[in-house]
């Protein structure tokens, strides 16, 4: 379940979004204008905000640059509008929103991207999938029992990734945990790496991959992970 804010002005779509995902199983609530968000921001946080892009006090795609800045990566946006164009996207991308929806919305294509905010959002609703790094070893072993080889550095970006908060870890971090110093080392070169292991982890459902990129600050592993 995530709690869930729909801001749109058309009140019939807004109450027929409300109710599915209600129905869905998760905590939502409507909201009309930028006003009356804020409002609601005034009174709890939400996990999740469905934003239309053209509002009656507010432009959707300012709105969203201020959530973000407010909220950072701790809220997803989701950015709904009947405007479909490359432009478009890209001004909400920039803004900062995290996915963008094209009405008639197909509804189950929102609840998978709803699913998939809430594994960067809330890693920890996975936190009996414990994923294991063994040092010595070299390995990275699955809740099931499944081991996967790693190379040096792998090991060393994943045990990075564990020592941090959310397991979520800026590229200056993993850059150090390779030994390697920041200034100097050529970014690309880490992205190599981390393509790398990207390639030897199993999926997640919907076929996410378990290391995610952060935009703009670095990178995310997916589920808890501890170190042996």
């Amino acid at each position: 379940m995530a709690r869930i804010i729909v801001v749109e002005d058309d009140l019939a779509q807004q109450e027929e979004l409300v109710s599915f995902l209600v129905l869905a199983g998760h905590d939502a609530t409507g909201a009309d204008s930028g006003r009356a968000l804020e409002l609601y921001l005034q009174q709890f946080t939400p996990e999740i905000i469905l934003l239309d892009y053209n509002l009656p006090d507010n432009s959707g795609v300012e709105l969203a640059e201020r959530l973000h800045a407010q909220f950072d990566m701790m809220i997803g946006i989701i950015m709904v509008t009947a405007r479909g164009g490359v432009a478009d996207r890209i001004d909400c991308r920039r803004a900062g929103a995290d996915n963008y929806l094209v009405k008639p919305i197909d509804f189950q294509e929102m609840l998978v991207i709803i699913d998939n905010l809430l594994l960067r959002i809330r890693p920890s609703m996975h936190g009996d999938e414990v994923w294991t790094v063994y040092r010595t070893r070299a390995e990275l072993q699955q809740p099931g029992g499944a081991t996967v080889q790693l190379a040096a550095f792998e090991v060393a970006i994943l045990v990075a990734l564990a020592e941090q908060e959310h397991y979520r870890a800026s590229r200056d971090t993993l850059i150090r945990a390779m030994g390697k110093d920041p200034l100097v080392y050529d970014p690309r070169a880490l992205e190599a790496v981390i393509s790398r292991l990207r390639r030897k982890l199993p999926p997640l459902e919907y076929g996410r991959n378990p290391l995610q990129v952060v935009r703009g600050s670095g990178y995310q592993f997916l589920r808890a992970l501890t170190i042996k």
